[in-house]
């Protein structure tokens, strides 16, 4: 007689092969969602991250004049672009303040990726020249020249507006002689928001004396705003001094104050840095102005990585900058120049 209950028994062999190969199927789905979580780009995409940090010093090379040396160091800041980020980056970016991502029509607006290389070469040569002009016209090692500046355009809704024509050439501001877009915009600065300054042109052939007020710029609240274009009449910088500042791959405008400082630095005795670690970003115009820059929480987190202990931001960075910040690096806000100057020298 068989014995029923081991007659009905299911043989177990098939059942283990087939729960053996559902385990290695499940292991392969999860380790090729693993892998593309890592390697695959997601296109819509770019990230912001924290880029290298430069000692400035370092970059600048001065002929034509005595140098000096310092015994801190002033670093400029930069933001590193990546354009193959992945699902990992982008859950990375949830908890990482430093990494911001943002999306590819934001990034580029359109236009082809070469176009925004060539823009950001263009924007760090003009960088590089500003710095200069502002730097040795300082130290009195060299000066702006040129037959004036002309209004191109008022901006409507601004003091200028109605006051000052196109074509107006600016030849005087508060009675100092001005020859360029430069000199009017560096005695601009010396005003306060709200100030009235008077401004003397060329107009079809005969002086002309206005008196034109001022407000706050929408992009820096501290500084001073007219409301005009301007254009400049042959324009040359005139010096014997020879830079050059070697910024190989960089590009952008927005190394353009640490440019400037470490150049003065470089030609005056007294040690600006005072033996810190100082770093810092901001666009800086010929007449000294510091303008706003994209990706200063990044920079912030990269010169805190890098030992800073001071990081000089334009005003209208300052908020975002300072909420970057940790207890290591204080963070200062800076309208110009000659703002960035009094502070360091006050060391």
């Amino acid at each position: 007689m068989v014995d029923e209950q081991e007659s009905l028994a299911p043989p177990p062999e098939p059942a283990k092969r087939s729960s053996f190969w559902r385990w290695i199927l499940t292991g392969c789905v999860v380790a090729g969602l693993g892998a593309a979580a890592f390697l695959v780009p997601l296109p819509m995409y770019y990230a912001e991250g924290p880029g290298p940090v430069r000692e400035v010093g370092r970059l600048v090379k001065v002929s034509g004049a005595e140098t000096y040396s310092s015994e801190g160091a002033l670093y400029l800041t930069t933001v590193s672009i990546d354009d193959q980020v992945t699902f990992a980056e982008f859950v990375q970016s949830i908890f990482d303040p430093s990494l911001e991502l943002i999306s590819k029509e934001q990034f580029t607006g359109g236009r082809p990726y070469a176009e925004i290389l060539e823009q950001a070469r263009e924007d760090m040569a003009m960088s590089k020249q500003h710095a200069q002009e502002v730097a040795l016209t300082a130290l009195g090692l060299g000066h702006p020249e040129g037959d004036g500046a002309r209004v191109a355009q008022t901006v409507e809704g601004t003091p200028a507006s109605g006051v000052l024509l196109e074509g107006d050439v600016i030849v005087e501001v508060d009675g100092r002689p001005v020859g360029t877009t430069c000199d009017v915009g560096r005695l601009i600065d010396l005003h306060d928001p709200g100030d009235e300054i008077e401004v003397t042109v060329r107009r079809d052939g005969e002086r002309v004396v206005l008196t034109v007020g001022t407000i706050s710029n929408p992009d820096n609240q501290n500084q001073p705003l007219i409301g005009i274009l301007m254009s400049d009449i042959n324009y040359r910088f005139v010096s014997d001094v020879t830079v050059d500042i070697d910024t190989d791959r960089i590009g952008g405008p927005s190394a353009g104050l640490m440019f400037t400082l470490a150049l003065y630095d470089r030609l005056t005795p007294d040690d600006l840095t005072d033996g810190r670690k100082i770093a810092g970003t901001g666009e800086i115009a010929c007449d000294g102005g510091v303008g706003p820059i994209g990706g200063v929480e990044q920079k912030v987190a990269a010169a805190e990585d890098n030992g800073a202990e001071i990081f000089l931001s334009p005003s209208a960075n300052f908020e975002d900058a300072q909420a970057a910040a940790g207890d290591a690096i204080e963070v200062v806000s800076v309208v110009t120049f000659a703002d960035a100057l009094d502070y360091l020298e006050g060391l």
